[in-house]
């Protein structure tokens, strides 16, 4: 189990913060909580007021690090027409911006001035090695779309010169048929676009989805905390419960029901950071981690982030990803 102790406010350096812009999506994916029947919980569906997004990156920066941001928490960040404001808004303040997306808006003019308010990056989740596991997988037909857009942004990138990095992610639909699922999706996507990929297994959301296989790696069953309570990110949902805005999870893998409402630490837009940060439910979850007493903690007992895999991360072309860092921050989950 780590033994990584919780961070005090004196020496808090955040490197990440997951700042949901919106909670809903336009995809209904097998492999996610968005696309089940119960979906994503409604009052989790909100967009995150500009207003409140400035007010919370004030409050953490620059007195708590200078984090990267990434914008889009568990929902769709380009359903939110004014994207590039919030993306400005971390550029005003030095502050790097990373969106995780379908991609499917992501084109034209949208796309261009998202990039021209500085987009640092933008990750595009391709899941299905063809266009027919694609349609599988994602439930819409839009291989051909997010080729192009794909194509267009790297263009864009280049025209401009920006200094904005386009990203592929995959997921192996079946760890029997990894090599072959891997060949694929080099020879039918990262090939054919020329992104920065990374491919994966799959995971449980938290327990919330029955994954299809268990992250169980080499016959490894041991439970041990995945360092994420005590480490200096924070992710913060564009809605929250009972009306509330900013509510701050554990993750973003305590995402649908039953594991999202249960893992709520606190709303920002009626705490200030610090007393979310040391507040008690986040004392108690940071506890449970260090005496490895997951049985606890409902959100957290059977998720498969517990489960020390090493070879969840199945390939990259990046040389400079490692497995338990998250991408643009030099944390290490797996101490």
């Amino acid at each position: 189990m780590s033994n990584i102790a919780a961070i005090e406010l004196s020496t808090l350096k955040l490197q990440r913060v997951v700042l949901e812009v919106f909670g809903g999506c336009n995809y209904t994916c097998k492999m996610c909580p968005q696309g089940t029947e119960e979906g994503r919980e409604p009052s989790f569906l909100r967009k995150m007021p500009l207003r409140l997004f400035e007010e919370i990156l004030d409050q953490i920066t620059p007195k708590y690090g200078k984090p990267v941001i990434n914008l889009e928490g568990s929902g769709e960040p380009t359903l939110a027409r004014d994207l590039p404001k919030y993306i400005q808004a971390c550029t005003d303040r030095g502050l790097k911006s990373f969106i995780y997306c379908n991609g499917a808006n992501f084109h034209g003019q949208y796309m261009r001035d998202c990039i021209d308010a500085g987009l640092t990056l933008i990750r595009f989740s391709v899941i299905g090695y063809n266009r027919e596991e694609y349609k599988h997988w994602m439930e819409v037909d839009n291989w051909d779309l997010i080729t192009r857009n794909v194509i267009e942004a790297i263009a864009y990138v280049k025209e401009t010169g920006a200094d904005c990095s386009i990203d592929s992610y995959h997921l192996i639909q079946d760890p029997n048929n990894a090599d072959y699922e891997l060949a694929e999706y080099r020879k039918n996507f990262i090939d054919v676009v020329g992104t920065n990929a990374y491919v994966w297994k799959m995971h449980n959301w938290a327990g919330n989805l029955e994954a299809g296989y268990q992250r169980l790696g080499f016959g490894i069953t041991e439970k041990r905390s995945c360092g994420r309570p005590f480490a200096p990110e924070l992710t913060i949902r564009a809605g929250g419960l009972k009306g509330h805005r900013g509510a701050v999870t554990p993750c973003c893998q305590t995402m649908g029901p039953p594991a999202e409402s249960l893992s709520v630490l606190g709303h920002m837009d009626t705490q200030t950071f610090e007393e979310v940060w040391m507040g008690d439910l986040y004392e108690n979850l940071r506890d449970a981690h260090m005496k490895g007493e997951f049985d606890r903690v409902p959100f957290c007992e059977n998720c498969d982030f517990l489960i020390a895999d090493p070879e969840v991360l199945v390939w990259s072309n990046v040389e400079s990803v490692k497995l338990g860092r998250p991408l643009g921050t030099e944390l290490n989950m797996n101490q």
